[in-house]
């Protein structure tokens, strides 16, 4: 017989077998948001990934990151980080440069996607102006960013204030390596921020959802996992989902 563990009984197995029972429908954020830019090429489009870094998705979502490319009539991705870009396992065509000066003409884009870059953005509003410069009239702007209004990203802002970053990078440690996280200021992390923030550049908002994380934070100790996952199941329902992790906002660009 195997001799259970400390996972087996209160830890990371226990949560697991948890949430499958509480959250059995609970999918990645990563995957939906990817499912979503898929809707927007039902036809071939010219899509720029804004703040690209160096996959499209994320771990095992391969297969959605190279259908994706395939379904555009070219894909091109921008980011300042040139051993990110470098890299990058699904996008031929990259540039090193900054977002707050894209070096292309006016209405270059039908597609213009932004996965978890808003909330590095320092000036957000310079940033905007320039992605809905490049949309051709008409065109998408996709954004995908923490939400303010969840409890792991709010815990984050206050840590932030108290905490030395080295203790953050530990706390936020999810498999990603150091050079992978970088700093965050939140300036335009809400539903209302970003609409406001769209209409200032000619962006209408289009539809805006909320997503849950993949998993309960605390999943290391299955007691506080148990009730973590009840907040989460809350947040997956109206009205609650307003509280979801991460907020996806569609824009579509009007004409000037």
């Amino acid at each position: 017989m195997a001799k259970l563990t400390w996972d087996d009984w209160i830890g990371r197995k226990l949560t697991v077998r948890l949430q499958r029972r509480i959250l059995p429908h609970l999918r990645w954020n990563q995957e939906i948001w990817g499912e979503m830019v898929r809707e927007r090429l039902t036809q071939p489009v010219r899509w720029l990934d804004s703040g690209c870094g160096w996959r499209l998705l994320g771990e095992d979502l391969e297969p959605l990151e190279n259908e994706l490319v395939r379904r555009a009539q070219i894909v091109v991705g921008i980011d300042l980080d040139f051993d990110h870009l470098r890299k990058h396992l699904n996008i031929s065509r990259r540039i090193c440069g900054s977002l707050a000066s894209l070096p292309f003409p006016d209405a270059s884009f039908d597609l213009v996607t932004c996965n978890m870059v808003v909330e590095h953005l320092q000036s957000p509003l310079t940033i905007f102006r320039e992605m809905s410069r490049v949309l051709a009239p008409g065109g998408t702007l996709m954004v995908h960013t923490p939400n303010t209004r969840n409890y792991l990203v709010f815990a984050n802002i206050v840590a932030k204030k108290l905490l030395p970053r080295s203790l953050i990078l530990k706390l936020v440690h999810d498999g990603r390596a150091e050079d992978d996280i970088y700093p965050t200021y939140y300036q335009a992390n809400s539903a209302s921020a970003l609409r406001n923030l769209g209409k200032s550049v000619n962006l209408e908002s289009e539809a805006v959802r909320f997503l849950t994380q993949p998993q309960p934070y605390s999943r290391f100790f299955a007691p506080a996992a148990f009730f973590e996952m009840l907040l989460m199941r809350a947040t997956m329902v109206r009205p609650l989902n307003r509280f979801g992790a991460t907020i996806v906002m569609i824009f579509r660009k009007t004409s000037v």
